[in-house]
């Protein structure tokens, strides 16, 4: 059989879904789904994917992600492989704890963002655990409805936006939409092998495949170049604290910091791998995630920190 394509390019649109080996259940009690919500949080800020909604089951889980980058298989194996570590050293557990790879429809956002958001929040009431999505505490519906929510992990703007430009109105609706949606069967079924879309977005998708004859044959997809190159990542965060670019590449005690949050952001911005950040840094690809794991603990601790990097996003974003 065909492996699933892996389609990666900018701006796409993917409904993710992964479960347990053999059926088997993932998230034994609260603290794992609180586990699980976490690294999703940091996982967004590692990658800037954009997650439109989420569900955690017992024995799988949903996810509607948008990548502005082409990063998609990145997102989800640090997503996989972080939270099978913390279950096996957890539960004292060995093997494999999902089964295979993750399941990744290509979607055509215009068409399908709200019917997909609405299936994923209907999950726990088709399942007979709640009567109304809004009382399953594990899934994106509440930070829908409940705007005040400062954990907040969904990015939730396109979808209400699509009803009214006035939050109360918009999450009206949206509230009536869902509800409405509950005998409606999953958009999924009208997908042509992992692509969910009309012809044209489907010929646009194919454009991403070169060179393979057998296009349901390919395994993978040659990702496109990413918004921001590394060279111009460092350039600017030389600029921002008025320091040489050459600084910033060499190991020194008075520039560690600022080395650090260029080779953060390179991650974050630049969709390279980690050995090719690596290479140009000088240091080996897990020295990459020792500094980006650093930075993204600075950040959670220090606001000047965090500040300073959101600067710099603007700054590369303008």
């Amino acid at each position: 059989m065909a492996r699933q394509l892996r389609i990666e390019y900018e701006g796409a649109f993917y409904h993710i879904t992964s479960r347990g080996n053999q059926r088997e259940q993932i998230f034994w009690d609260n603290k794992d789904r609180e586990k699980f919500e976490n690294i999703l949080r940091r996982t967004k800020e590692r990658y800037s994917y954009l997650l439109h909604a989420y569900a955690l089951m017992d024995n799988h889980y949903h996810l509607l992600i948008e990548t502005p980058y082409a990063n998609i298989k990145q997102v989800m194996q640090n997503i996989n492989t972080s939270y099978t570590v913390y279950v096996n050293k957890r539960h004292k557990r060995t093997g494999h704890l999902l089964q295979g790879r993750y399941k990744a429809f290509i979607i055509d956002k215009e068409s399908y963002l709200l019917e997909l958001g609405r299936y994923i929040h209907l999950n726990p009431v088709r399942a007979g655990i709640v009567i109304r999505p809004e009382d399953y505490r594990w899934s994106s519906y509440r930070q829908y409805i409940y705007r005040n929510n400062k954990e907040a992990i969904t990015d939730t703007a396109d979808t209400l936006y699509s009803f009214s430009k006035k939050q109360a109105i918009a999450v009206k609706k949206y509230q009536e939409f869902v509800s409405a949606g509950i005998k409606e069967k999953t958009p999924l079924k009208d997908a042509i092998g992992s692509i969910l879309g009309d012809k044209i977005f489907r010929e646009n998708v194919f454009r991403h495949l070169k060179g393979n004859q057998d296009k349901a044959e390919i395994p993978e997809l040659k990702r496109i170049q990413t918004k921001h190159k590394v060279e111009d990542i460092i350039m600017a965060t030389a600029k921002h604290y008025g320091i040489r670019e050459e600084e910033l590449l060499k190991r020194k005690k008075a520039t560690a910091r600022q080395r650090k949050i260029a080779i953060y952001l390179c991650k974050a911005l630049s969709g390279e791998k980690n050995i090719e950040i690596g290479k140009v840094f000088g240091i080996t690809t897990q020295a990459v995630t020792n500094a980006v794991g650093d930075i993204e603990a600075r950040r959670a601790e220090n606001r000047k920190v965090d500040k300073e990097i959101v600067q710099l996003k603007k700054i590369m974003s303008s």
